[in-house]
């Protein structure tokens, strides 16, 4: 049932603006690279005509950070709803979250950090 969350096809647009060459990054980081990371949400570094590497600001990549997390999340609930409505229209038993986490591969510490989920002992 996985694969709610939602993924944009292909690879990230970009302008020739986001370019930084990996040589730019050791001679020339405040005067080349800070300034674009303040205007452009992301910087493709190249090496030669080969994209190696993105460049986000750390607020960006928090924010990133945080999207992931979140989206990992709601895949967990629209599984959990989508178990919930297929009990509901077939009147088959439902698969105890316990089994689903276990085949899932997901620990106690994982459900632990994550972020709105509070584990009970039964």
């Amino acid at each position: 049932m996985g694969g709610f969350v939602p993924v944009m096809k292909g690879k990230p647009l970009f302008s020739s603006d986001q370019i930084v060459n990996i040589s730019d990054l050791q001679r020339k980081w405040r005067s080349v690279v800070e300034p674009k990371l303040h205007k452009m949400p992301f910087l493709m570094m190249f090496s030669g005509s080969e994209p190696r590497a993105t460049i986000l600001s750390y607020d960006r990549f928090t924010e990133l950070w945080e999207k992931v997390a979140e989206a990992a999340e709601l895949e967990l609930k629209l599984e959990l709803l989508c178990r919930i409505l297929e009990n509901e229209k077939g009147g088959q038993a439902l698969v105890p979250l316990a089994e689903v986490i276990k085949k899932a591969g997901i620990t106690a510490e994982d459900l632990e950090a994550a972020p709105d989920v509070d584990l009970e002992n039964d």
